[in-house]
């Protein structure tokens, strides 16, 4: 059982964070330690009890991300081909529905940060570490081309649910996504596109 001041530390620092994401989003990166104090309305200890300054949230935001995607690879690396997609996305969808409200702010940001870099390149390179998959691929220089391709669509896609522009369940578009992802990796493992 995790101990109440841990959940309350990791609590505080998830409040901060969310109220970071959203001060870049409403004022472009120009704020303090004030603004975001006097928005989640804690006091300035509170902030520096958790965090130096405001890199220090960057840093935690992207080390945070980086824990969560680690699974991915980890859960994904011997898993057979017809199953790679609905691995991917079962986990995305878990990461995602942990806190979607975080998430949306992250994914808002867009070319603020590189959020969606970031994710694109654990799944990229679960997929390349991939031993069940990589061994029916007989051109590996075009599987790259077409795993960035899947994965930039998948992402673009995700970001879009969260802006509202898809209006459907997460589970729902991960299920699609993962069929379209399963016949365009067929195509190209089966005829060495």
């Amino acid at each position: 059982m995790i101990k109440t001041e841990y959940k309350n530390s990791i609590q505080s620092k998830r409040k901060i964070s969310s109220a970071y994401l959203s001060m870049l989003l409403e004022h472009k990166g120009k704020f303090t330690v004030s603004d975001i104090v006097r928005k989640i309305k804690i006091n300035r200890g509170t902030f520096y009890l958790h965090f130096k300054n405001l890199d220090e949230v960057s840093n935690f935001i992207e080390n945070e991300l980086a824990d969560n995607f680690k699974v991915i690879e980890q859960d994904f690396r011997l898993t057979e081909i017809d199953k790679c997609p609905e691995i991917i996305l079962d986990k995305l969808n878990e990461i995602f529905s942990r806190d979607i409200e975080y998430y949306r702010l992250l994914l808002n940001l867009g070319d603020q940060n590189t959020l969606i870099n970031k994710i694109k390149g654990y799944i990229i390179n679960s997929i390349s570490n991939n031993f069940k998959v990589m061994k029916y691929v007989m051109n590996h220089e075009n599987f790259k081309v077409v795993v960035q391709y899947i994965v930039g669509g998948v992402m673009n896609t995700y970001v879009d649910w969260f802006k509202g522009k898809i209006d459907c369940e997460l589970p729902k578009l991960s299920a699609l996504l993962a069929k379209m992802i399963k016949e365009g990796l067929r195509g190209v493992i089966r005829y060495g596109i």
